[in-house]
């Protein structure tokens, strides 16, 4: 009976962690999804490699998107390829102009950290896929808000489901400190 207890006591917290993860980390991920909006990047040196479609942004990269920011160490822009690879009907990339919708991925590399609205995510790396709508964080990833923390092996948001997975490895578990908000009392 107590063994039943316990784990009626642990599913409900797994269910009350499930709850809290998506809605906060999905906002952070969506920050530079929204093709709308002006992304301002700001770095120590801009390569642009026509040929290969890569744009890469290096050394004290921030990325700036509405209240989204992300600092990392180099932040590469990979847009689609478009038929035939002849100077007719394919043009040269310029990451000024180009549209998020050319995108086909974004990679974050080195000392990663994601900021939006109190919420801070942090890793080695992370990659936004732009058809799937999917962020994938690497490299000891850590979410916090205020004094709440997860952690785990990899970070996944899916941005059309609104949905969050962290994932263990054989060397790490998935880790999560929650403290539930105090209700505040009326007067």
């Amino acid at each position: 009976m107590i063994v039943m207890k316990k784990y009626y006591f642990f599913l409900f917290w797994v269910l009350t962690l499930l709850i809290i993860l998506i809605p906060y980390t999905a906002p952070i991920a969506e920050g530079l999804s929204d093709s709308n909006k002006p992304i301002h990047i700001v770095s120590d040196r801009l390569d642009v490699h026509s040929d290969n479609r890569v744009a890469i942004f290096s050394g004290n990269v921030v990325v700036t998107q509405e209240d989204t920011v992300i600092n990392s160490d180099k932040f590469c822009l990979h847009y689609k390829n478009r038929g035939n690879k002849t100077r007719e009907n394919y043009p040269a990339i310029n990451p000024g102009v180009a549209s998020v919708g050319d995108l086909e991925k974004i990679e974050a590399e080195g000392n990663v950290i994601i900021r939006q609205k109190g919420k801070v995510v942090t890793g080695a790396y992370a990659v936004f896929y732009n058809e799937e709508q999917k962020v994938v964080v690497t490299g000891n990833p850590v979410m916090k808000e205020g004094d709440n923390v997860i952690e785990g092996d990899k970070v996944i948001f899916f941005l059309k489901e609104n949905k969050g997975i962290v994932e263990s490895s054989s060397s790490k578990r998935v880790t999560a400190t929650i403290y539930p908000e105090e209700k505040k009392q009326v007067k």
